[in-house]
């Protein structure tokens, strides 16, 4: 899977990855601010912004390799990150002392810019200490709100969980989620049509950037719900539930022509090459040149299985499978039986199947619950 949200290197073994959003947020104002004469400026506030949220991020996930759950990358958005960790492992209380150190430690960046202003508060110098103390209390403070995915949401779910189960805890939440998108949205027609002696362009983009901050909460909350439903009802259900055998397992000396009839009649485009100990596939526009000729597969055309494919045990829980999937951006998982291939999990058809699967449980306990 091509991922529109680059890898940008790593700290303390923990990737960094730059979403979409961060990247087009910097083109826009290098496009808007290239013909300012203050553009490389406020050029340069964004790459301590960014600095900033990555130190935020940064504590999340220190944390979390300190209390011993593993975090597999960070990704980096302009109000804030995600911290890609192992929720298997969490406990209420780990989760509220982890979400809580994103938010104090961008409200203890402020409170030092806050006072490095005292010191320095003229010249651009002093303008970009300023608007960095406020943008580090803004970033702390807005995390703080009780919704998800900001830490807060993660904060008021494990605070409830002192009381409700993981499921209904979550659920809570996520009421209290849209609670805080309408109050966003009110507010900020109210901001807008109040706030004197501005233009109407200024109107208009507070407008549509409040707009894509409660899109992003409201997305937020509705995946954090299917997680939990996916917990619950698939508690119980291992990869080999979900695990498939419609794919082509190639090998050194098979002849192309066969691996061509065998997806046809499969009616597969995943073809696999076991290489030592490690499994590979290939990419969909270099799969023709495999099989547009009658020849075995050498070592030559070996090159082309390049996509390496992650490997998880048969009786390992589906909802691990599932984080692996969505935190490392993976479409298969070759599913192993000690040291023999059983099947693969293709993500489509796990979406696909849960789905399903999920919404027959969820009708099935609504009609127990009546």
């Amino acid at each position: 899977m091509v991922s529109l949200s680059p890898n940008i290197g790593k700290i303390a073994g923990i990737t960094i990855q730059l979403h979409w959003t961060f990247i087009a947020l910097i083109l826009l104002l290098f496009v808007l601010l290239a013909t300012s004469t203050q553009g490389l400026f406020y050029f340069l506030l964004i790459i301590l912004l960014f600095v900033c949220v990555l130190i935020h991020e940064l504590a999340h996930s220190l944390v979390s390799k300190n209390k011993g759950i593993k975090v597999t990358k960070i990704v980096l958005l302009p109000i804030g990150g995600a911290s890609m960790i192992d929720y298997d492992k969490l406990t209420p209380k780990l989760e509220v002392l982890i979400s809580v150190a994103g938010p104090l430690v961008s409200l203890a960046l402020g409170g030092l810019f806050g006072l490095l202003y005292l010191y320095v508060h003229t010249g651009l110098l002093g303008q970009a200490v300023y608007i960095l103390f406020e943008l580090n209390i803004l970033l702390g403070l807005f995390n703080l709100l009780p919704g998800f995915p900001l830490d807060g949401g993660r904060v008021l779910r494990g605070y409830l969980q002192r009381k409700y189960n993981f499921m209904k805890a979550t659920k809570l939440a996520v009421k209290v989620s849209y609670a805080v998108i309408v109050a966003l949205i009110v507010g900020t027609i109210i901001y807008a049509v109040l706030i004197p002696n501005v233009s109407f362009a200024y109107r208009y983009l507070i407008a549509f950037w409040d707009l894509i901050i409660a899109l992003f909460l409201y997305d937020g909350a509705k995946f954090e719900l299917v997680n939990a439903e996916i917990r619950q009802y698939s508690s119980k259900m291992t990869v080999a539930h979900m695990a498939s055998k419609n794919f082509i397992l190639a090998d050194v000396g098979m002849r192309t022509d066969g691996i061509y009839k065998s997806m046809v009649e499969k009616g597969t485009r995943i073809v696999l090459v076991k290489k030592g100990s490690r499994f590979f596939g290939v990419r969909d526009k270099r799969l023709g040149e495999i099989v547009k000729n009658s020849q075995s597969i050498s070592q030559e055309s070996l090159r082309l299985f390049d996509v390496p494919v992650p490997q998880i045990p048969k009786n390992e829980k589906l909802s691990k499978a599932i984080d692996m999937m969505r935190n490392g951006e993976i479409n298969i998982i070759v599913v192993m039986s000690g040291r023999s291939v059983s099947g693969i999990l293709y993500a489509p058809y796990v979406e696909a199947a849960l789905e399903v699967y999920l919404s027959q449980k969820k009708s099935k306990s609504n009609k127990n619950g009546s």
